[in-house]
């Protein structure tokens, strides 16, 4: 028995008597990449590693290298335990270890600074001093997916490496150089120089496959530790065991598809349309991975669109799943059902997992039904005969592990997040470089996140992901430099569509920029734009809806959707007004957006929609299929005031009263200042400049829209705020930003490209939206004998216990009370967080209320809070309560 089989991996403070030793540890992490490789990594990454790892011709031996070179960096990952300052940390954890390894010749005693040499950085040194590659061992250096000193560590603390005075020099080394030649014997290697050197793309993609490996190999309800002198099991044993606890599914593959029109119809149920065949046509048709931005109307059927085409894709790539980006919580849950509907159509017998990634998944019901705390078929209530394939693994549940389940649903914060620097970034790029990637909605992003946006595409280019991005419209600009971001490339763009053809398709194909015209089988519609004075809004209210039929007033802020929906509802009570916009708590959103679906949704009916007035904001134009017959909003840039026209006169099926059987926009006159301060004002002067008393539904979108977004041909001082605000986002965005310029270059390294740890705070997590680290808060009452209870219409206002831990189903609900302070409170962060409650000590015990904020109201639902008086009402929502106000 070698002195290697001495060296120990991990141990159990309180158990003196377990633990696993180096060579038991590297090779479950070795046996568990292989098997990754094998049967759960895609062949989409399998052979886009190998096309840049190994020089093999032919597909079985090239992709043998791979999985050898994977198991390399398994078997070696740890090597920096093998050191005096690491094993003289663990062995006092290790009964009679200290004296084991001292009868071996290895003295362990006055390592005074072990901390200065963590493993990580132990086994960088270690590889570098025996010839690797600086590319092959920074992915060792990084396996805790975190940065690290790449100076001279052995020079520097000679005492961690080869023990007190240096005396054991040879020692140590003889056993480093022993388990690198067994490494790289066992691997196919003959010398060092025989390994090959991966790219920063690879590394990045190597690096997540071994801290994945790595994090499977170090749990021991897969892996179990050992009694110290146990012998261990037999490997072969000990991998099955651990693959059938941990029980990932097979890849998904997609056969090949020869008849798109009737997949569609099985899919979605329906024939496709003019645009959605055409779209299915040009990717059916291209010969290499690109990005496709479709351009095209409000409720035709983009996400239909876009799904097949990713399934098409996935065929014609081997890609392993689909990440679906929209731009909030709410449009993720509510598009949640319809992805989940089409994955459980893509599993043909097979098990695939599903994953909804926000920060609120625990509160969406659908999404829990399929969760059961492991790996095993969930099946139906209704029919126990009926299979369900489509289930949530636990082991993807980490918010670091989202992007690796086959199915993703998500904000759009989860695929930006792989452009900031921040640990265990790498898992998201293994996430996302197996997908069809479908970013939706991408008009709603500002110029910050823009940014985010953009590097990320360029790592989608650089690993060859096919990527469809919808919207309503963009601005010429906009859809170049999404294409420019995604072939990484500075050089013009040369596309010879008409910049006013709409509907449209922009594609790339062999790095090559297309564009076409698409088909649009449905008649164009004509929408009147009139001007409303602030004042004169109950008049027209009244005299609009007389007849019955039921109105949206969109405004930008939510004291104005509050104030306006008062107002209304005191001057005109014979109609019923909902408010609605984010200032609500999660469950009584959730209740207006279900109320919203059935008063004025596809299936509505002329009951439900009479005299019925909705005054919002933005969350209007976003996620919910509903339907207006007449429609009031104040100014905001054209692309999204078209958006917003989406929700007028959205379907053919709706028997309007004749009075609105024209659609009609009115664009309320309001104080701009809340707009400006959103929108700025020269975007909003140039929507007035260039908005005209009739819209022409969709071909007027795309001029209208390049007029509004062209830069001037005489600069104006809006014009240069407007400029110096943008600058100003990008700059700030650019702070927590991995550099993707650094793609271009060969001979670029993790440590170098990830050479900043500001991304492991959560204001740097925070940092992919702009203003959005907004606080929030658990909203309960506190009665007079300082109780909590929920609020009086939720579960009858009943009592909540403080003594104990509360059950799952409690902890839920009271987390759907969740709400968001106004940005006030925001902007005196600290004051804020010192005024508000802290949860009971009991309640900390639950995973869905620890760390959580409480702001209390009273009986009245009144609270004060930094000289403010709140209040909240199901009708209104959290309100700031005026001086002169009871």
């Amino acid at each position: 028995m070698s002195v290697i089989d001495f060296m120990a991996a991990k141990s159990v403070p309180f158990e003196k008597n377990k633990w696993l030793s180096f060579v038991t540890h590297s090779e479950d992490t070795s046996d568990i990449i292989c098997r990754l490789f094998d049967k759960w990594l895609s062949k989409h990454e399998c052979d886009f590693i190998a096309e840049y790892l190994v020089d093999h011709a032919d597909k079985d031996s090239a992709a043998k290298a791979v999985r050898n070179y994977c198991r390399l960096t398994a078997l070696l990952h740890d090597i920096g335990k093998i050191t005096p300052a690491f094993q003289s940390k663990i062995t006092d954890n290790i009964e009679g270890h200290r004296e084991l390894l001292y009868q071996n010749g290895l003295d362990l005693d006055r390592i005074n600074d072990p901390k200065s040499s963590p493993h990580n950085a132990a086994g960088y040194a270690i590889l570098t001093e025996f010839g690797f590659s600086d590319e092959t061992a920074a992915i060792v250096g990084f396996h805790h997916g975190r940065t690290f000193s790449s100076a001279d560590q052995i020079g520097n603390y000679p005492t961690n490496y080869y023990g007190r005075g240096s005396k054991q020099k040879r020692e140590w080394r003889t056993l480093w150089n022993e388990w690198i030649e067994h490494s790289l014997s066992i691997c196919g290697y003959s010398s060092v120089e025989d390994v090959p050197v991966p790219d920063v793309k690879l590394q990045m993609l190597v690096t997540a496959l071994l801290i994945m490996s790595d994090w499977i190999a170090s749990n021991t309800y897969y892996f179990p530790l050992f009694d110290t002198f146990e012998k261990p099991a037999d490997r072969k044993s000990r991998l099955s065991y651990a693959w059938k606890k941990l029980d990932l599914p097979l890849y998904w593959e997609v056969e090949p598809i020869f008849d798109k029109c009737r997949m569609f119809e099985e899919r979605f149920g329906f024939s496709p349309n003019l645009v959605q065949r055409e779209l299915m046509e040009i990717v059916d048709n291209t010969v290499s991975p690109g990005i496709y931005i479709l351009e095209a109307p409000m409720g035709l059927g983009k996400t239909e669109a876009a799904l097949a085409a990713a399934e098409l894709l996935a065929g014609k790539y081997k890609c392993g799943g689909i990440y679906f980006g929209l731009p909030t919580q709410a449009t993720a849950n509510g598009i949640f059902g319809r992805i989940k509907q089409w994955s459980e159509q893509q599993c043909d017998g097979e098990k695939h997992t599903i994953r909804l990634a926000h920060g609120m998944t625990e509160l969406n019901e659908e999404y829990q039904s399929l969760f059961n705390g492991s790996a095993n078929d969930v099946y139906s209530e209704t029919d126990e005969s009926t299979e369900r394939n489509i289930f949530v693994h636990e082991w993807f549940e980490g918010s670091k592990q989202a992007l690796l389940a086959d199915f993703v649903i998500g904000t759009i914060d989860q695929f930006l997040l792989a452009s900031l620097k921040q640990k265990h970034v790498m898992l998201r790029h293994l996430g996302l470089a197996g997908k069809v990637v479908i970013i939706d909605e991408c008009h709603a992003y500002d110029a910050y996140m823009n940014v985010y946006l953009d590097r990320t595409l360029s790592w989608m280019g650089a690993y060859k992901v096919p990527v469809i991005i919808l919207s309503a419209t963009l601005p010429p600009a906009r859809r170049t430099g999404l294409i420019k971001a995604y072939l990484n490339t500075k050089k013009d763009i040369q596309n010879t569509t008409d910049e006013n053809a709409y509907p449209v398709l922009t594609w790339t194909d062999s790095k090559q920029a297309f564009g076409k015209a698409l088909g649009y089988d449905t008649p164009d519609k004509k929408i009147k734009v009139s001007r409303l004075e602030e004042a004169e809004l109950t008049a027209v209210m009244r005299e609009r809806l007389s007849h019955g039929g039921c109105a949206a007033i969109i405004v930008n802020t939510v004291k104005k959707a509050q104030e306006l929906a008062r107002t209304i509802s005191d001057e005109l009570s014979e109609f019923e007004v909902i408010c609605f916009h984010s200032r609500f708590t999660a469950t009584d959103r959730a209740d207006i957006e279900k109320t919203l679906l059935k008063r004025v949704g596809k299936t509505s009916s002329e009951i439900d929609r009479d005299r019925l007035i909705v005054v919002g904001t933005q969350v209007i134009e976003q996620s919910l299929d509903i339907d207006f017959d007449y429609m009031v909003t104040e100014l905001c840039p054209m692309d999204l005031l078209l958006q917003r026209t989406g929700r007028l006169h959205r379907h053919d099926t709706h028997d309007r009263p004749q009075e609105l059987t024209q659609p009609v926009i009115s664009i309320l006159d309001t104080d701009s200042g809340g707009s400006e301060l959103i929108y700025g004002k020269w975007l909003l002067e140039q929507t007035k400049k260039y908005l005209p008393d009739e819209l022409t539904i969709p071909s007027c979108i795309p001029s209208l829209v390049s007029k509004v977004y062209a830069e001037p041909n005489e600069t104006s001082s809006e014009w240069e705020e407007h400029k110096r605000k943008i600058d100003d986002k990008e700059t700030k965005a650019r702070k927590y930003c991995i550099d993707s310029k650094k793609l271009r270059k060969s001979d670029i390294t993790l440590d170098e490209l990830l050479d900043d740890n500001v991304g492991n705070s959560q204001r740097a997590e925070a940092s992919v939206r702009d203003g959005e680290d907004s606080i929030e808060v658990l909203l309960l009452t506190k009665s007079n004998n300082g109780c909590l209870r929920f609020l009086p219409w939720r579960n009858g206002g009943a009592e909540i216990d403080m003594t104990i831990t509360p059950s799952e189903r409690e902890s839920a609900a009271i987390a759907r009370e969740r709400i968001k302070l106004p940005m006030y409170f925001t902007k005196r962060f600290n004051e804020t967080i010192d005024m508000l409650d802290v949860i009971p000590d009991r309640w900390r015990e639950s995973k869905l209320l620890k760390g959580e904020l409480l702001l209390t109201l009273n009986e009245e639902l009144e609270s004060e809070l930094l000289e403010r008086k709140l209040r909240y009402s199901k009708e209104y929502g959290l309100e700031e309560i005026k001086e002169n106000e009871g």
